[in-house]
């Protein structure tokens, strides 16, 4: 069995073994940034990705939207503004990723609280020595290049992050999981991908994030050609690349679907691109769907099920590739930037 196989199916004990922790580090790690109106967040790759599903939660909770920074900035000769109104959620998970840690230190420099979100235990690690608080995953060794565990294990710290309660939600993500794997979701969903010249993965709102890590976990793990983006955004453009040669799977993951994912699926048809719909039984069936999940109750919390049978997905089409999964050509765990 591969460490990313390993990894992959180990994450609904994990869920349901650290989602108590979990709550209570963000409470803590929340209450040490001090009461600040704005946030800004920091990640690259999965992490960056991270950034976005909680970017989504934030807004919601609060109806203020946060920055995610791009660390170039940072690297640039800028007027030495305050950020005293700011916390700052910086995600690595090594905790050794230079860019994120040189972009909390830059803010922190500023007056920002930082909180160091990260699977790194102590706080020696670059992103420990720049930050107020540490909020640990502590999912264990994660030795596969790709990031499963330690990414639905970001997800579920940002969701708390935010002041949503994550208990009852984990069980549920690691029971979908659960099922989907029995299902033999990912197969099927590698059945459909297997052949196309591209994948392209469609979401809306938070699951979004899910589109984005799983285009991420197909290029780097398969070796796919794939590109996520939001049901809005594909049609401002890239759907006319489209055409029967490709792959789009679409993440349904509210009910009715929206005017603009309607809008990309019936593109789809016009343009006979081939297509499926992911979606849950909760939420009821369009003409369009292709598998059912068992999602959790609250729509946010989809989000980790979507990207967790993903992950599983890209595993699948690797193994049947026969690529090594645990250590895709050219690529490293530590990316330094």
């Amino acid at each position: 069995m591969s460490h990313m196989r390993d990894e992959v199916t180990s994450q609904p004990e994990l869920l349901r073994s650290l989602a108590p922790s979990w709550a209570t580090q963000a409470a803590n790690g929340r209450k040490a940034l001090g009461d600040r109106p704005n946030l800004a967040l920091v990640g690259r790759g999965s992490s960056g990705n991270a950034c976005t599903f909680a970017t989504y939660l934030w807004s919601l909770q609060t109806g203020r939207h946060p920055i995610e920074l791009r660390p170039w900035v940072t690297t640039q000769q800028t007027p030495l503004a305050s950020w005293e109104d700011t916390m700052v959620f910086a995600y690595s998970v090594s905790g050794q990723s230079t860019d994120v840690a040189h972009t909390a230190g830059w803010l922190r420099a500023r007056g920002a609280a930082i909180l160091g979100i990260t699977n790194a235990e102590g706080d020696d690690s670059n992103l420990g020595q720049v930050s107020d608080a540490l909020f640990h995953l502590r999912v264990g060794d994660e030795r596969a290049v790709p990031a499963t565990k330690t990414f639905t294990a970001q997800l579920f710290a940002g969701a708390a992050l935010c002041g949503l309660d994550i208990e009852i939600p984990a069980l549920q993500v690691a029971r979908g999981l659960e099922r989907a794997l029995a299902a033999k979701v990912p197969e099927r969903l590698a059945d459909f991908i297997q052949g196309g010249r591209s994948c392209q993965i469609v979401a809306r709102g938070p699951a979004l994030a899910a589109a984005l890590d799983g285009a991420l976990k197909l290029q780097e793990a398969a070796c796919v050609l794939a590109g996520a983006y939001s049901s809005a955004e594909i049609l401002h453009g890239p759907v006319g690349a489209l055409t029967a040669a490709d792959r789009v799977l679409v993440l349904e993951e509210e009910s009715g679907g929206g005017e603009s994912r309607q809008a990309v699926l019936t593109r789809l048809v016009g343009r006979s691109v081939p297509h499926l719909t992911l979606c849950g039984r909760q939420i009821g069936a369009t003409q369009h769907l292709g598998l059912e999940l068992d999602y959790p109750e609250v729509r946010w919390a989809r989000t980790p099920l979507l990207a967790a049978v993903l992950q599983a997905t890209a595993l699948t089409l690797a193994e049947r590739k026969g690529l090594d999964p645990d250590q895709p050509l050219g690529l490293q765990k530590v990316t330094l930037t």
